[in-house]
Protein backbone atom coordinates (compact mmCIF):
# COMPACT_ATOMS: atom_id res chain seq x y z
CA UNK A 1 0.00 0.00 0.00
CA UNK A 2 1.30 3.44 -0.91
CA UNK A 3 1.57 5.98 1.86
CA UNK A 4 2.26 8.98 -0.31
CA UNK A 5 4.75 10.87 1.82
CA UNK A 6 8.55 11.05 1.80
CA UNK A 7 11.06 11.30 4.61
CA UNK A 8 12.91 14.65 4.24
CA UNK A 9 15.85 13.38 6.31
CA UNK A 10 16.74 10.94 3.50
CA UNK A 11 18.26 13.76 1.43
CA UNK A 12 20.32 14.98 4.39
CA UNK A 13 21.65 11.46 4.87
CA UNK A 14 22.63 11.28 1.19
CA UNK A 15 24.41 14.63 1.48
CA UNK A 16 26.38 13.52 4.54
CA UNK A 17 27.39 10.30 2.82
CA UNK A 18 28.45 12.14 -0.33
CA UNK A 19 30.62 14.51 1.70
CA UNK A 20 32.34 11.54 3.35
CA UNK A 21 32.72 9.65 0.07
CA UNK A 22 34.31 12.64 -1.70
CA UNK A 23 36.58 13.37 1.27
CA UNK A 24 35.53 17.01 1.55
CA UNK A 25 36.94 19.38 4.15
CA UNK A 26 34.93 19.79 7.37
CA UNK A 27 34.01 23.42 6.64
CA UNK A 28 32.32 22.65 3.30
CA UNK A 29 29.07 20.78 2.67
CA UNK A 30 27.63 18.74 -0.18
CA UNK A 31 24.18 18.61 -1.76
CA UNK A 32 23.00 15.86 -4.09
CA UNK A 33 20.85 16.55 -7.15
CA UNK A 34 19.28 14.67 -10.04
CA UNK A 35 21.56 16.11 -12.67
CA UNK A 36 23.31 19.39 -13.35
CA UNK A 37 20.26 21.28 -14.64
CA UNK A 38 18.38 20.67 -11.40
CA UNK A 39 21.45 21.57 -9.35
CA UNK A 40 22.02 24.99 -10.92
CA UNK A 41 18.27 25.74 -10.92
CA UNK A 42 17.90 24.97 -7.20
CA UNK A 43 21.13 26.74 -6.22
CA UNK A 44 20.45 29.89 -8.24
CA UNK A 45 16.71 30.19 -7.58
CA UNK A 46 17.07 29.36 -3.89
CA UNK A 47 19.73 32.07 -3.59
CA UNK A 48 17.68 34.63 -5.53
CA UNK A 49 14.71 34.09 -3.19
CA UNK A 50 16.89 34.06 -0.06
CA UNK A 51 18.81 37.20 -1.12
CA UNK A 52 15.83 38.99 -2.64
CA UNK A 53 17.27 42.42 -1.85
CA UNK A 54 20.11 41.83 -4.32
CA UNK A 55 18.70 42.41 -7.80
CA UNK A 56 21.68 41.83 -10.09
CA UNK A 57 23.44 38.71 -11.37
CA UNK A 58 26.31 37.95 -13.73
CA UNK A 59 26.53 35.20 -16.36
CA UNK A 60 29.43 34.03 -18.53
CA UNK A 61 27.81 32.67 -21.69
CA UNK A 62 28.88 30.44 -24.56
CA UNK A 63 30.30 27.71 -22.32
CA UNK A 64 27.43 25.44 -21.29
CA UNK A 65 23.72 24.91 -22.08
CA UNK A 66 22.61 24.68 -18.44
CA UNK A 67 22.18 28.45 -17.99
CA UNK A 68 19.89 28.94 -20.98
CA UNK A 69 16.55 28.19 -19.30
CA UNK A 70 17.39 30.20 -16.17
CA UNK A 71 17.83 33.65 -17.68
CA UNK A 72 14.21 34.37 -18.73
CA UNK A 73 13.15 34.39 -15.06
CA UNK A 74 15.70 37.06 -14.14
CA UNK A 75 14.82 39.22 -17.11
CA UNK A 76 11.12 38.92 -16.28
CA UNK A 77 11.75 39.88 -12.66
CA UNK A 78 13.72 42.93 -13.86
CA UNK A 79 17.08 41.84 -12.48
CA UNK A 80 20.08 43.59 -13.94
CA UNK A 81 21.77 40.75 -15.81
CA UNK A 82 25.42 41.34 -16.70
CA UNK A 83 26.16 38.89 -19.52
CA UNK A 84 29.64 38.46 -20.95
CA UNK A 85 30.82 35.91 -23.51
CA UNK A 86 33.75 33.77 -22.39
CA UNK A 87 35.50 34.88 -25.59
CA UNK A 88 35.59 38.43 -24.17
CA UNK A 89 37.01 37.57 -20.74
CA UNK A 90 40.41 39.11 -21.42
CA UNK A 91 40.50 41.24 -18.28
CA UNK A 92 38.71 39.37 -15.52
CA UNK A 93 39.41 41.96 -12.84
CA UNK A 94 38.01 44.78 -14.95
CA UNK A 95 34.76 42.83 -15.51
CA UNK A 96 34.37 42.00 -11.81
CA UNK A 97 35.04 45.62 -10.83
CA UNK A 98 32.22 46.62 -13.18
CA UNK A 99 29.63 44.45 -11.44
CA UNK A 100 26.93 46.22 -9.44
CA UNK A 101 27.41 46.33 -5.68
CA UNK A 102 24.11 44.48 -5.23
CA UNK A 103 25.17 41.56 -7.47
CA UNK A 104 23.88 38.37 -5.86
CA UNK A 105 25.86 35.76 -7.81
CA UNK A 106 27.77 35.01 -11.00
CA UNK A 107 27.39 31.77 -12.99
CA UNK A 108 30.16 30.37 -15.18
CA UNK A 109 31.70 27.08 -16.29
CA UNK A 110 35.19 25.69 -15.72
CA UNK A 111 35.16 23.39 -18.76
CA UNK A 112 33.26 22.70 -21.97
CA UNK A 113 30.76 19.81 -21.79
CA UNK A 114 31.62 18.46 -25.26
CA UNK A 115 35.26 19.20 -25.99
CA UNK A 116 36.72 19.36 -22.48
CA UNK A 117 38.24 22.81 -23.14
CA UNK A 118 39.33 24.46 -19.88
CA UNK A 119 38.62 28.15 -19.29
CA UNK A 120 41.77 29.65 -17.75
CA UNK A 121 39.95 32.62 -16.21
CA UNK A 122 37.73 30.45 -13.98
CA UNK A 123 39.93 30.29 -10.89
CA UNK A 124 40.81 33.98 -10.97
CA UNK A 125 37.15 34.89 -11.41
CA UNK A 126 36.19 32.74 -8.43
CA UNK A 127 38.84 34.41 -6.25
CA UNK A 128 37.82 37.95 -7.23
CA UNK A 129 34.13 37.26 -6.65
CA UNK A 130 34.88 35.92 -3.18
CA UNK A 131 36.86 39.06 -2.37
CA UNK A 132 33.75 41.06 -3.22
CA UNK A 133 31.49 38.64 -1.29
CA UNK A 134 29.57 37.73 -4.44
CA UNK A 135 28.52 34.10 -4.73
CA UNK A 136 30.49 32.20 -7.36
CA UNK A 137 28.48 29.38 -8.98
CA UNK A 138 31.03 27.43 -11.02
CA UNK A 139 30.02 24.50 -13.20
CA UNK A 140 32.39 21.57 -13.61
CA UNK A 141 31.30 19.15 -16.33
CA UNK A 142 34.34 16.89 -15.97
CA UNK A 143 37.27 18.82 -14.52
CA UNK A 144 36.44 17.66 -10.97
CA UNK A 145 37.32 14.08 -11.90
CA UNK A 146 40.97 15.04 -12.27
CA UNK A 147 41.45 18.33 -10.45
CA UNK A 148 40.27 19.74 -7.12
CA UNK A 149 39.89 23.48 -6.54
CA UNK A 150 39.77 25.62 -3.44
CA UNK A 151 36.21 25.96 -2.15
CA UNK A 152 36.22 29.52 -0.88
CA UNK A 153 33.51 30.85 1.47
CA UNK A 154 31.31 32.25 -1.34
CA UNK A 155 32.00 29.43 -3.81
CA UNK A 156 29.57 26.74 -4.95
CA UNK A 157 31.13 24.18 -7.27
CA UNK A 158 28.50 22.19 -9.17
CA UNK A 159 29.96 18.91 -10.36
CA UNK A 160 28.31 16.65 -12.94
CA UNK A 161 28.72 12.89 -12.49
CA UNK A 162 26.05 11.57 -14.87
CA UNK A 163 22.82 12.66 -16.50
CA UNK A 164 21.04 11.78 -13.24
CA UNK A 165 23.63 12.71 -10.62
CA UNK A 166 25.28 15.99 -9.69
CA UNK A 167 26.86 17.27 -6.49
CA UNK A 168 27.09 20.88 -5.31
CA UNK A 169 30.04 21.55 -3.02
CA UNK A 170 29.15 24.52 -0.85
CA UNK A 171 31.44 27.13 0.66
CA UNK A 172 30.90 27.97 4.32
CA UNK A 173 29.03 31.23 3.63
CA UNK A 174 26.41 29.63 1.39
CA UNK A 175 23.17 29.26 3.35
CA UNK A 176 20.40 29.37 0.72
CA UNK A 177 17.59 26.90 1.45
CA UNK A 178 16.70 23.98 -0.80
CA UNK A 179 13.54 24.24 -2.89
CA UNK A 180 12.03 20.86 -3.81
CA UNK A 181 15.01 18.51 -3.85
CA UNK A 182 14.62 17.38 -0.23
CA UNK A 183 11.04 16.31 -0.98
CA UNK A 184 12.12 13.85 -3.68
CA UNK A 185 12.73 10.13 -3.27
CA UNK A 186 16.38 9.40 -2.41
CA UNK A 187 18.30 6.15 -2.09
CA UNK A 188 21.70 6.69 -0.49
CA UNK A 189 23.34 3.51 -1.77
CA UNK A 190 22.02 3.99 -5.27
CA UNK A 191 23.30 7.57 -5.50
CA UNK A 192 26.73 6.69 -4.14
CA UNK A 193 26.98 3.85 -6.65
CA UNK A 194 26.21 6.34 -9.44
CA UNK A 195 29.10 8.52 -8.28
CA UNK A 196 31.42 5.53 -7.97
CA UNK A 197 30.58 4.31 -11.48
CA UNK A 198 31.20 7.76 -12.94
CA UNK A 199 34.57 8.11 -11.24
CA UNK A 200 35.64 4.62 -12.35
CA UNK A 201 34.92 5.46 -16.00
CA UNK A 202 37.00 8.66 -16.04
CA UNK A 203 40.72 8.48 -16.66
CA UNK A 204 43.22 11.08 -17.80
CA UNK A 205 46.15 10.07 -20.00
CA UNK A 206 47.85 12.97 -21.79
CA UNK A 207 50.45 10.73 -23.43
CA UNK A 208 47.80 8.40 -24.88
CA UNK A 209 45.70 11.28 -26.23
CA UNK A 210 48.70 13.13 -27.64
CA UNK A 211 50.06 10.05 -29.39
CA UNK A 212 46.71 9.21 -30.99
CA UNK A 213 46.21 12.77 -32.21
CA UNK A 214 49.68 12.73 -33.74
CA UNK A 215 48.84 9.52 -35.62
CA UNK A 216 45.46 10.81 -36.84
CA UNK A 217 46.53 14.36 -37.75
CA UNK A 218 47.10 13.62 -41.46
CA UNK A 219 43.51 12.40 -41.93
CA UNK A 220 41.53 14.50 -39.46
CA UNK A 221 41.55 18.08 -38.24
CA UNK A 222 42.47 18.26 -34.56
CA UNK A 223 40.10 20.40 -32.52
CA UNK A 224 42.80 21.63 -30.14
CA UNK A 225 46.04 23.38 -30.96
CA UNK A 226 49.09 22.18 -29.00
CA UNK A 227 49.02 25.17 -26.62
CA UNK A 228 45.32 24.78 -25.73
CA UNK A 229 44.19 24.34 -22.13
CA UNK A 230 42.08 21.19 -22.09
CA UNK A 231 41.19 17.97 -20.34
CA UNK A 232 43.05 14.86 -21.45
CA UNK A 233 40.21 12.45 -20.72
CA UNK A 234 39.20 12.49 -24.43
CA UNK A 235 40.44 13.15 -27.92
CA UNK A 236 38.48 15.56 -30.12
CA UNK A 237 38.92 15.40 -33.87
CA UNK A 238 36.95 16.55 -36.91
CA UNK A 239 36.35 14.71 -40.18
CA UNK A 240 34.83 17.57 -42.17
CA UNK A 241 34.04 15.71 -45.39
CA UNK A 242 32.16 12.73 -43.89
CA UNK A 243 29.40 12.02 -41.42
CA UNK A 244 30.90 11.25 -38.02
CA UNK A 245 27.98 8.93 -37.26
CA UNK A 246 28.59 6.84 -40.40
CA UNK A 247 32.32 6.80 -39.68
CA UNK A 248 31.76 5.59 -36.12
CA UNK A 249 29.36 2.84 -37.16
CA UNK A 250 31.89 1.58 -39.70
CA UNK A 251 34.58 1.60 -37.03
CA UNK A 252 32.42 -0.31 -34.55
CA UNK A 253 32.03 -3.16 -37.06
CA UNK A 254 35.81 -3.43 -37.39
CA UNK A 255 36.14 -3.52 -33.60
CA UNK A 256 33.37 -6.10 -33.18
CA UNK A 257 31.27 -3.71 -31.10
CA UNK A 258 27.54 -3.16 -31.22
CA UNK A 259 26.32 0.39 -31.71
CA UNK A 260 25.31 0.62 -28.05
CA UNK A 261 28.72 -0.61 -26.89
CA UNK A 262 30.58 1.71 -29.25
CA UNK A 263 28.66 4.86 -28.41
CA UNK A 264 29.35 4.32 -24.72
CA UNK A 265 33.06 4.83 -25.51
CA UNK A 266 32.71 7.55 -28.13
CA UNK A 267 30.37 10.43 -28.91
CA UNK A 268 29.70 13.00 -31.62
CA UNK A 269 27.88 16.24 -32.29
CA UNK A 270 26.44 14.75 -35.48
CA UNK A 271 22.73 15.56 -35.59
CA UNK A 272 21.80 12.18 -37.05
CA UNK A 273 23.28 10.54 -33.97
CA UNK A 274 21.25 12.78 -31.64
CA UNK A 275 18.11 12.85 -33.80
CA UNK A 276 17.82 16.53 -33.02
CA UNK A 277 18.70 19.95 -34.37
CA UNK A 278 18.88 22.19 -31.26
CA UNK A 279 21.58 20.52 -29.22
CA UNK A 280 24.58 22.80 -29.64
CA UNK A 281 24.43 25.92 -31.77
CA UNK A 282 22.14 28.01 -29.52
CA UNK A 283 24.64 28.17 -26.63
CA UNK A 284 28.12 27.31 -27.94
CA UNK A 285 30.42 30.28 -28.68
CA UNK A 286 32.01 30.78 -31.11
CA UNK A 287 29.05 29.17 -32.85
CA UNK A 288 30.16 25.87 -34.42
CA UNK A 289 29.57 25.42 -38.13
CA UNK A 290 27.31 22.72 -39.50
CA UNK A 291 30.39 21.14 -41.06
CA UNK A 292 32.11 20.92 -37.67
CA UNK A 293 29.04 19.47 -35.95
CA UNK A 294 28.58 16.87 -38.69
CA UNK A 295 32.14 15.57 -38.51
CA UNK A 296 33.22 15.94 -34.88
CA UNK A 297 34.13 12.83 -32.87
CA UNK A 298 34.88 12.70 -29.15
CA UNK A 299 36.82 9.52 -28.31
CA UNK A 300 37.37 8.14 -24.84
CA UNK A 301 40.47 6.40 -23.45
CA UNK A 302 39.01 2.88 -23.69
CA UNK A 303 39.01 3.07 -27.48
CA UNK A 304 42.30 4.95 -27.64
CA UNK A 305 43.89 2.04 -25.77
CA UNK A 306 42.69 -0.42 -28.44
CA UNK A 307 45.48 -1.92 -30.52
CA UNK A 308 45.90 -0.20 -33.92
CA UNK A 309 42.92 2.04 -33.16
CA UNK A 310 44.22 4.99 -35.20
CA UNK A 311 44.81 2.75 -38.23
CA UNK A 312 41.32 1.28 -38.00
CA UNK A 313 39.78 4.74 -37.74
CA UNK A 314 41.72 6.00 -40.75
CA UNK A 315 40.74 2.96 -42.84
CA UNK A 316 37.07 3.48 -41.92
CA UNK A 317 37.38 7.12 -42.89
CA UNK A 318 38.83 6.25 -46.29
CA UNK A 319 36.06 3.71 -46.89
CA UNK A 320 33.31 6.22 -46.04
CA UNK A 321 34.89 8.80 -48.35
CA UNK A 322 35.01 6.26 -51.17
CA UNK A 323 31.36 5.33 -50.64
CA UNK A 324 30.42 9.02 -50.88
CA UNK A 325 32.29 9.59 -54.18
CA UNK A 326 30.64 9.32 -57.60
CA UNK A 327 32.07 6.81 -60.03
CA UNK A 328 31.59 7.25 -63.77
Amino acid sequence: MLIDVLRPEAWDEVNDSVKTYLGLEPKVRARAYRGLAQAIYEISQGTAHFMAHKRAIGVIKGQTPVFENLLPYYYKETYEVNVRSHTQMNDVKEWVEGLKKETCFVMFAEDHPVTGELYPFADELDRLLNEKRIFSFRISHARHFSESVEIRPYTVRLCSFSANAAVAILGERFRSPAMVVENMAWDKEEFLQELQNARAEKSVNPALVTQFEKEISQSAELYFKPEATRLYDRSVCIFKDVSAEALAESLFKKLGLSSDEGWQKMSSTNMCYWSGTKMFRHWWEPEPSQELLRGLLVIGPDLLNTKDFAKLLISSYEEIKQQQSWSL
